[in-house]
């Protein structure tokens, strides 16, 4: 299985080499949004004007703005009262994060898209409180790399589906497999930060240890993975009797205990995300 997978994956990254397996794109306004976001001298103005070129994009934006969990006060009705309640940095978040959203929802596999995507907005929640915890790691940028950490699954269903001789099973243990690589990969495409890379490629190392006593941004997704899915049953099983060194980490307990204000709010914001 393990020479098979190797081998399947030098046919994925000869296919992108080659252009036979076109990596989805993410769009041109989240890319400039979070250069703008990103530089101390951009003005409310410019990064309004950005976000104004997709209509779809600024519109959820402002929804989202008016969410129960981001509310505060009067209705937001303009764009740039939207970026101004928000500030840079979590626009800067929340416009990757609904333009990965739009990309998702290009994908082939529909039957099993909108549990993937729930997954993926409750581990961001996990992440975000887990990382806020920590005053070395950014709640934002682990929010998103919790959304993106499985995203190599969506391009490697595509691939696995067109391969006629794998059985449905094979095709399970394979993504399984593979899809940290075609991740990270994804995510260098992309030009995401290197942290998001490594959340992406080394989440499924669950016994992983660093030696340092703090967490970073792998076990904070390692972390978010277990206390999603628990290690009561599933392939997280295997864990139950374990001290898992990010869990640890990133909880002080093996058990995990978050603010569940701050995770109840986070939450609705992923549920006004989704819903946009």
């Amino acid at each position: 299985m393990k020479e098979r997978a190797q081998n399947l994956l030098k046919t994925i990254e000869s296919d992108i080499l080659s252009n036979r397996l076109i990596l989805p794109s993410l769009p041109e306004v989240a890319i400039r949004v979070r250069e703008l976001a990103a530089d101390p001298n951009c003005s409310v103005t410019v990064l309004e004007r950005e976000v104004a070129k997709d209509a779809a994009i600024a519109a959820r934006l402002i929804k989202v703005a008016n969410s129960s969990a981001l509310q505060r006060g009067r209705p937001v009705t303009a764009l740039k009262q939207a970026i101004m309640g928000l500030g840079f940095n979590l626009v800067r978040s929340l416009v990757t994060q609904l333009a990965i959203l739009q990309t998702m929802r290009g994908s082939k596999d529909t039957s099993r898209l909108q549990g993937f995507v729930a997954s993926g907005l409750h581990i961001s929640t996990l992440c975000h409180s887990l990382a806020a915890r920590h005053s070395h790691l950014d709640a934002e940028l682990a929010a998103l790399g919790g959304l993106l950490h499985d995203i190599g699954k969506l391009p490697l269903r595509d691939f696995l589906l067109q391969q006629e001789e794998l059985t449905k099973l094979e095709r399970l243990q394979f993504e399984l497999i593979l899809h940290p690589y075609v991740g990270a990969m994804l995510l260098k495409h992309w030009g995401m930060a290197g942290e998001l890379v490594q959340m992406a490629r080394w989440h499924e190392a669950v016994l992983r240890e660093t030696g340092k006593p703090e967490p970073d941004y792998v076990d904070v997704v390692i972390a978010a993975n277990l206390l999603h899915y628990g290690t009561q049953k599933g392939r997280y099983k295997k864990y139950a009797d374990m001290t898992v060194p990010a869990l640890s980490k990133c909880t002080g307990t093996s058990l995990g205990v978050l603010s569940a204000e701050h995770t109840e709010q986070r939450m609705q914001l992923s549920q006004a995300l989704a819903s946009a």
